[in-house]
């Protein structure tokens, strides 16, 4: 492969893809461009056969992902919002239609976009570190894609609460929720996640394909609430007043504008 990438670092180990996301200054949050990156290199491993499973990790031991980049989040109109949510659904498509079984590494804080990887994973491996969290509606936002995955994955009410509170939950409780499969020691998350990775990859492709097929259908329509809904989101007032309160680190005044 002779992409080269400014948010992501790529290797490949016999017939697995290790993926990571790479802005440790931001505690690997997703900007624009990550987001544009990711779904390039998802598009060119689904064309690899020899590829057979990819792992996504962040870099670091802090952060698996700190949640999507607060900077971008400042928009004048409907287009430049509709135009950021067309880049994030994007790449989360990409990441549900790529052929290959996706393991996320999770080794350390999973926030709000880093949440939302884990749980679309196929296959989640966390460090007894890691700590995750959706906090989008303390400051405003809504966590629209999850509304149908993470209930699949979690049930209404635990959902309802991680979403409707923000709270923070440990890995422990995340493997309780159904969000990891394996919590392990920090050092070995990578290792454990190859370890899933190789035994998939043994596997006939096919098979593998098929699965992967059949247990993401039918989520395209939390995408098209997600279009309708979200560009509006993100120009509330209040949005902008939980951005501007988290930056300066006071509690936000809401005015439900």
């Amino acid at each position: 492969m002779t992409q080269s990438f400014n948010t992501l670092l790529y290797e490949q180990r016999d017939a697995v893809a290790i993926i990571t996301m790479n802005r440790p200054d931001k505690l690997n949050a997703c900007n624009t461009h990550m987001y544009k990156e990711l779904t390039s290199l998802l598009g060119t491993i689904d064309d690899d056969r020899g590829i057979r499973a990819i792992i996504i990790t962040g870099s670091g031991d802090r952060a698996f992902s700190a949640g999507a980049d607060l900077d971008e989040l400042d928009f004048d109109n409907l287009r430049e919002s509709s135009d950021y949510i067309k880049i994030d659904a994007t790449a989360f498509r990409a990441m549900e239609n790529v052929r290959q079984p996706v393991i996320a590494a999770v080794n350390g804080a999973a926030i709000g976009y880093g949440c939302k990887v884990a749980i679309i994973s196929d296959i989640t491996v966390a460090s007894d570190k890691a700590r995750f969290s959706l906090p989008g509606a303390t400051f405003g936002a809504v966590h629209m894609i999850m509304l149908g995955r993470a209930r699949e994955v979690m049930g209404r009410k635990r959902l309802a609460e991680m979403l409707m509170t923000g709270k923070m939950i440990s890995a422990e409780t995340a493997e309780e929720y159904g969000i990891v499969n394996h919590v392990v020691p920090q050092e070995d998350v990578l290792d454990e996640a190859l370890k899933i990775a190789n035994q998939i990859a043994a596997c006939p492709a096919l098979s593998i394909e098929v699965i992967r097929r059949m247990m993401h259908r039918g989520n395209d329509d939390d995408y098209r609430w997600e279009d309708l809904l979200s560009p509006g989101l993100l120009l509330m007032e209040d949005l902008k007043e939980g951005q501007r309160a988290f930056i300066e680190g006071r509690k936000p005044k809401f005015t439900g504008k």
